[in-house]
């Protein structure tokens, strides 16, 4: 095995020791680029593929498992690749996996290529940190963190941005085609950058645990089908959804008991030993999942409901974003300055509830301005919560510790990630019903506005030649698309309403914790 730190500089060249830590970031980049991407334009991938909600859930739960999947897997392909080649070969392999899914005609093809993508780029994270902590010098580790900080900040705030202009200007396949070239040169400039860390003898290499991983796999698609269809059946009524969550339960159970007690595990749970290790974790999820909804909120209100154009909505949510992102600067700066970050994650989640309860205030009439505040607002999480969170989660891990922890919290990440997802599309498509139904109800004879609207757009359509059939239907038209722009904004308030609450819950939880002051 090469020795970690003393492998710098990788190639024998100042040029090439510089941009090491830049490629490290851009392969994580990447990640929070795709994940944000997927959460924005969610619509305009499921209307591509005709996919319904529900099966918009199993490709975002079938991401979360290929990530989960590979992330246990991490360790035995870099024992046998180093970490040069197993983060080449991901972002290479993540580069097909943008191809085929750009090439999809069905949400099972989608599916399928989301798990593909997940298992190679969910590791990443996890991975990308792990080597900067063990491969870089402490004397280089501190810029090769900022650099790590910074893309991942602007990665996601790049995503509203390019998004919006491939939907615009060519079609929603671009989303993931544009990922994949990339993605490939990113591989190139790994295996150009990085040094050959982090492989073993096959003597040396840890147990691959066959029984153990195809045991989590299992359990956890059980639990990952349970999440997706209990939100459209219901799960006391149904058998078979009862019968796979106990199995899922009973499997993770059976591999958290298995891992715990080997000497060399997949995924070590001893750190869950720590306290602020544990709330630290719970501290993710939350974050995680305010971030996710956000993301598929946002659109939803902005185009759906206000009326906005897919570009406005992108370029506008992507400027406040890189303007909040500029701030990371000051923290990067002044943030040792500051001793007790619990309170800067207390305030965190104050704003977030802020954030979305002002979006759930939110007019119809409503433009521009009115969301600006929010938006910048909704900008600041990554700096008042996940920095600070970081910082006091894996202080007081060493080196081989702070691994097995980041893995951990790495599949914490993709699990939250896929249950915010799942759950905020269930609650959008439900409040959407009921605001359908509750609306709708007023579209009859007795109501007179709705009957004098009817009439007056009758009129109008008759008045430019359409005959009087024709001019009714298309009256009607116009009325139900008014009324399903409606529901969808009462719908989109609705869920920043469960965010501002969820947020404010969590501003408690960490003003309670002693175990992070």
């Amino acid at each position: 095995m090469s020795t970690p730190a003393l492998a710098w500089p990788p190639r024998g060249s100042t040029a090439v020791a510089a941009l090491l830590p830049w490629a490290i970031g851009l392969v994580t980049a990447i990640d929070y680029f795709d994940n944000a991407l997927f959460a924005f334009f969610a619509s305009y991938i499921a209307g591509g593929v005709n996919a319904s909600p529900d099966e918009l859930m199993w490709a975002s739960s079938a991401y979360a498992l290929g990530a989960v999947l590979g992330i246990l897997h991490q360790h035995a392909w870099i024992e046998r690749l180093g970490y040069r080649r197993y983060l080449a070969v991901c972002m290479f392999a993540f580069a097909a996996g943008g191809a085929a899914a750009a090439l999809c005609d069905s949400s099972m093809q989608l599916t399928l290529a989301r798990a593909l993508q997940g298992y190679f780029v969910g590791p990443m994270l996890g991975a990308c940190r792990i080597l900067i902590q063990i491969g870089i010098p402490a004397a280089r580790r501190a810029k090769a963190l900022k650099a790590f900080m910074v893309l991942i900040v602007f990665g996601g705030a790049l995503a509203p941005v390019a998004g919006a202009f491939l939907v615009a200007n060519f079609d929603w396949r671009w989303l993931f085609a544009s990922t994949a070239p990339a993605a490939a040169l990113i591989g190139l400039l790994v295996l150009w950058t990085l040094p050959d860390i982090g492989d073993v003898e096959p003597h040396e290499r840890t147990e691959p645990h066959y029984l153990a991983y195809l045991v989590f796999a299992l359990a956890q698609a059980a639990l990952q089908v349970v999440l997706t269809r209990s939100h459209f059946e219901l799960f006391a009524g149904s058998p078979a959804l009862v019968g796979l969550a106990i199995a899922g339960v009973a499997g993770l159970a059976w591999f958290g008991w298995q891992q715990w007690r080997h000497p060399a595990p997949l995924v070590r749970l001893h750190a869950l030993r720590n306290a602020s290790f544990r709330v630290g974790l719970a501290l993710y999820v939350v974050y995680y999942y305010l971030s996710t909804g956000f993301s598929y909120l946002l659109p939803r209100m902005m185009e759906g409901g206000l009326g906005f154009t897919v570009g406005n909505t992108g370029y506008f949510t992507g400027a406040a974003s890189f303007a909040t992102g500029l701030l990371v600067f000051v923290y990067l700066k002044y943030s040792a300055r500051l001793a007790r970050k619990k309170w800067l994650i207390v305030v965190g989640f104050g704003i977030a509830a802020l954030a979305a309860w002002m979006l759930s205030r939110i007019t119809p009439q409503a433009g521009r301005e009115a969301l600006l505040v929010p938006l910048l607002l909704r900008g600041l999480l990554m700096l008042f919560v996940v920095l600070p969170v970081a910082n006091l989660t894996f202080r007081p891990f060493a080196a081989e510790e702070f691994a097995h922890g980041y893995r951990l919290k790495n599949l914490v990440r993709q699990l939250a990630i896929s249950f915010a997802t799942s759950t905020v599309i269930a609650l959008q498509q439900h409040r959407l019903a009921l605001h359908e139904v509750r609306l709708s109800e007023s579209t009859n004879a007795a109501n007179a506005s709705f009957m004098q609207a009817l009439d007056s757009l009758t009129h109008g359509f008759a008045a430019t030649g359409h005959s009087a059939g024709e001019a009714h239907a298309m009256a009607l038209g116009t009325l139900w698309r008014t009324l399903e722009q409606q529901a969808t904004f009462m719908a989109s308030l609705d869920g920043f309403t469960a965010m501002a609450v969820i947020a404010l819950a969590a501003g408690v939880f960490a003003a309670w914790q002693k175990t992070i002051d």
